[in-house]
């Protein structure tokens, strides 16, 4: 009986620590009115900025890109890439922007030097399910408010070098 009840201890703790090891990356903590723009993150001499992604990371590695934009030649850009993007109409012109914007917010928010007002995967925020939603949603008013917002939280004024 001691040994069943030892192994169920062991594999109640082994399941949790997968579960916690298994989620996404660490967020940092520190909320606050600061944020980095595109032009900061996409400047070489920054790069050492950068926590838990790397210019080499892909947008698809992260967001859940719908097929109007996956299928397009943007599917496997990364975030340095994204963080170049300009302007333009249209859906995947939006679309775009969106990215350019939700990357440096997630910079943003994976910094622990920076006191962005939005986490990347919960409250206040969550702006994983936000970007990817109004990716999803195909409307381009829906995209341009949250590009807006999340460029207007990117420009609240950067803290680090």
């Amino acid at each position: 009986m001691r040994t069943r009840s030892m192994r169920m201890m062991l594999l109640v703790a082994a399941l949790a620590v997968g579960l916690v090891g298994g989620a996404a990356p660490a967020s940092a903590t520190r909320i606050g009115n600061e944020g980095c723009t595109p032009g900061y993150w996409k400047q070489a001499q920054h790069f050492d900025s950068w926590e838990e992604y790397s210019p080499s990371t892909t947008l698809a590695s992260v967001f859940t890109l719908p097929a109007y934009f996956a299928s397009s030649e943007y599917g496997d850009d990364t975030f340095l890439e994204a963080l170049n993007y300009g302007g333009g109409s249209g859906l995947t012109s939006k679309a775009r922007q969106l990215l350019r914007a939700a990357v440096a917010a997630f910079l943003n928010a994976a910094s622990e030097d920076v006191g962005y007002p939005y986490r990347r995967f919960s409250d206040p925020g969550n702006m994983l399910a936000s970007v990817n939603s109004a990716l999803a949603s195909q409307n381009q008013t829906t995209i341009t408010n949250l590009k807006d917002d999340l460029d207007a939280k990117n420009n609240l004024g950067c803290p680090l070098d």
